[in-house]
């Protein structure tokens, strides 16, 4: 190595480092002796510090399991006593067969789902109802003497001890570690459980109904704390507030009231003696319910160890000592090389430093000057390219991308987009027609349209708004106008004058014929992409108007050129006439009158066209079924004609309610009682797991225990609806019903309906409704502000 360095030295003016790593690892040799002593003096203090803070954190992790489990146990607990079904069964002393009925199906719909929300943390749990003299739990419904004598009993209790406690009053009460008979298990070996009480209802304490009790498998707890008590061969003990012993390790030692006196704070550590032992105890307390995690570890456990320890430190320094000259040359040995191979390996490529180097470090650092030039020329060469990256990124922008805001900035900051103002409007401008401009309408043609579009919105026109073009097609772009703050002049109006300004000059001067679609002004700029959505709306009213080319979303929004009639509720009416609700018609029927006659702008035209449209839905549910139809034409009377003869709106909504109440009691006489029985639990199931994005025509087959095609093919026929059409309309119900929370975004929404995606929700909702998200929630603002 040496021959080596004089070798390079020879032929180069650098200092070599090798002579300095080595003298430098060399000095280190005093560091272990330095090490020793401090190591003696500390390493006891060190050793019940770590055992400390080791049992300190073991016991934490520990409480934090337990805590969880036992939050899950209370989350359980809050399901299934604030459930209303079990509040009618705690009133109902009844004991003949429908009562019982209720009873099992109880068990089945709902006991049976929350055993679904359990660990092996909880090994059982039931409810006593006091009135009834019933005790049910998952698939199980009997009497308390036959559930106590044949299922569980306790070895400390009799069966009137058991019953009277039962119908005591808990709140959420932890019981001693018990012995549990499990006379009705295939392993019917007594087991020990901690108890979880409480009584029922909750609101009200002097009348005991029954109780939920939660059985806790004290195993569970045995094995959360093996971990403790292997590591430091401690025990563990679990104290609740009063000091009474709930759990502790098999065959521990019973702890004494001094220990327990101390247990004064949330967290701590003692030094004592117990059975004449010294002992550290280290605690810590749940924040769920109050109890004490106690951990008591002998101090001659890491005493010993400590023992050892100093004897390894003193051949652990000979060590050292020996073989620490042959270490620090190895170890500088094997530190130069790296620099070695990267001295050698910087001449084989074509940059050479520009000023003679000191050492290898001082020629390494002249390389990187020379790599930093060639970073930065790479850095022109992207700049080059941005304006392509930025359209890229504003068109995403304008598809409803949104990043978060730190993100945000630092993406527009490394495109070189600024958006200084908070209010934003989306401008679309479509060339309609270049023949006067160009008779050759070429693909050179069409850029060069394009480019004088852009200059005049970015440069010559607008210099006082910011405004970015983004090419969408080859006779589309899209302009994106972040607003000057103009407190004189309403937003809209400053919109208006850049579309005016932009249409003069591109007609007059250079003989293009184009179509304008403005959207309305937004604020903030994850509101860009509702912006865009609006002028795409504004853009297609040229197949309505085709006279006009200029279009606002305002001006067309506030005209009246639609009847309210969704397919979604269409596709609610043929359900509930078909399953009988005639409820549900009704109030279908209400809320689509007053969405179209409530402010009285509808034109009688569209009021016909909202009755063919109510005929035609009562056809298509009355051709499926002929005995239906027969029963509802009876005595003359022809649907449509009846229907179209209205001269009032309320005449309308009388006859429209009277021909869908027939067709509604004419299907409920149709209908068998096995059928609805069934269509209930399908669209029970729906309801109950709408918020699952996994539910599926399989996951419906596993809960109702039928085949697929079966359940499929049933529900077509019975209700006339596909069931993803009905899961999707029920998504859309509950979806609407959110939107009345200006709280909540599309996001959000969107995942508390079972959707993976707020693009996928949005899709949806406009294919079932028509409109998007944010036109709906505009059109309930609307109303609202109508409605007295």
């Amino acid at each position: 190595m040496f021959s080596f360095i004089r070798k390079k030295n020879a032929g180069s003016k650098r200092r070599s480092l090798f002579i300095r790593m080595l003298v430098s690892n060399c000095l280190l040799l005093l560091l272990p002796i330095i090490i020793w002593f401090f190591f003696y003096t500390q390493f006891e203090h060190i050793m019940k510090a770590n055992a400390e803070r080791s049992n300190l954190g073991m016991l934490e992790q520990m409480r934090l399991n337990i805590d969880s489990n036992l939050r899950d146990i209370e989350h359980l607990s809050n399901q299934m006593i604030l459930n209303p079904k079990l509040r009618y069964l705690l009133d109902t002393p009844s004991k003949n067969l429908s009562e019982r009925y209720h009873l099992v199906q109880f068990s089945r719909d709902y006991l049976k789902m929350y055993s679904h929300m359990t660990n092996n943390f909880v090994y059982d749990f039931y409810i006593f109802l006091d009135r009834s003299d019933s005790v049910i739990k998952p698939n199980l419904v009997t009497d308390s003497h036959s559930f106590y004598d044949k299922y569980y009993s306790f070895d400390h209790l009799t069966y009137e001890e058991w019953r009277k406690q039962m119908i005591s009053y808990h709140s959420q009460t932890y019981l001693p570690a018990a012995t549990l008979q499990r006379n009705s298990s295939l392993k019917n070996d007594p087991m020990k459980v901690i108890t979880f009480m409480q009584s029922l209802p909750v609101e009200d304490t002097s009348t005991i109904k029954g109780s939920l009790v939660v059985l806790i498998d004290e195993a569970e707890i045995h094995e959360m704390t093996r971990k403790i008590e292997s590591a430091n061969g401690s025990s563990v003990y679990i104290v609740d507030q009063n000091h009474e012993l709930i759990s502790s390790t098999p065959g521990a030692s019973p702890l004494s009231k001094s220990i327990l006196n101390e247990l004064k704070s949330n967290t701590g550590l003692l030094n004592t003696h117990l059975n004449g032992q010294d002992v550290m105890v280290s605690f810590t307390t749940s924040e769920q319910v109050g109890w004490y995690y106690i951990d008591v570890m002998p101090l001659n456990l890491y005493l010993h160890k400590l023992k050892q320890m100093e004897h390894l430190a003193l051949w652990l320094l000979l060590l050292c000592i020996l073989v620490g000259s042959a270490a620090a040359y190895g170890i500088t040995y094997r530190n130069y090389f790296p620099i070695k191979r990267i001295v050698e390996a910087i001449p084989a490529g074509k940059f050479h430093p520009r000023k003679a180097a000191g050492d290898e470090f001082d020629y390494i650092m002249e390389m990187m000057k020379v790599s930093w030039d060639e970073e930065r020329s790479i850095k022109n060469k992207l700049t080059q390219q941005l304006p392509l990256l930025r359209s890229n990124y504003l068109h995403r922008v304008l598809q409803g991308y949104y990043e978060p805001p730190e993100q945000m900035k630092q993406s527009l900051e490394f495109m070189g987009i600024q958006f200084p103002f908070p209010h934003f409007a989306v401008i679309l401008v479509q060339v309609d027609d270049l023949t006067r401009f160009a008779p050759n309408q070429s693909e050179k043609q069409w850029a060069l349209v394009r480019f004088i579009i852009s200059n005049l919105a970015e440069d010559s026109i607008y210099d006082l708004h910011t405004i970015h073009t983004i090419d969408l097609e080859k006779n589309r772009l899209a302009l994106l106008v972040n607003l000057l703050p103009d407190q004189l002049g309403h937003p809209a109006c400053r919109v208006k004058d850049i579309v005016s300004e932009l249409h003069r000059i591109l007609e007059t001067r250079f003989k293009l014929e184009i179509s304008i679609a403005i959207s309305g002004v937004h604020e903030g700029q994850h509101q860009i992409g509702e912006a865009y959505l609006e002028a795409a709306a504004a853009l297609e009213y040229r197949m309505v108007n085709g006279q006009l080319s200029i279009f606002y979303y305002h001006d067309i929004r506030q005209q009246k050129l639609q009847y309210y009639y969704p397919v979604e509720t269409e596709l609610q009416l043929i359900n509930c006439v078909r399953s009988g609700d005639k409820e549900q018609v009704v109030l279908l029927l209400k809320q689509l009158f007053d969405m179209n006659f409530s402010d009285e702008s509808i034109t009688p035209e569209l009021g016909r066209c909202l009755l063919f449209s109510l005929a035609s839905t009562l056809l298509r549910i009355m051709t499926s079924d002929t005995p239906a139809y027969r029963r509802l034409t009876e005595g003359d009377i022809h649907p449509v004609r009846f229907l179209l003869s209205c001269k009032t709106t309320d005449e309308m909504f009388e006859k429209a309610k009277d021909l869908y109440l027939s067709a509604a009691e004419s299907f409920k006489l149709e209908r068998s009682d096995h059928s609805e029985q069934l269509l209930l639990q399908i669209q029970a199931c729906i309801q109950a797991n709408y918020a699952d994005p996994n539910m599926s025509l399989n996951l419906l087959s596993e809960h109702l225990q039928i085949t697929p095609q079966y359940i499929s093919q049933f529900f077509k026929r019975v209700s006339g609806q596909n069931l993803n059409d009905y899961l999707t309309v029920v998504r859309m119900d509950h979806a609407k019903e959110l939107m009345s929370d200006p709280g909540l975004t599309n996001a959000q929404i969107a995942k508390m309906v079972g959707y993976t995606s707020d693009s996928v929700f949005i899709r949806v909702f406009k294919k079932v409704e028509g409109i998007t998200p944010g036109k709906y929630r505009e059109s309930m603002t609307k109303c609202d502000r109508r409605i007295p």
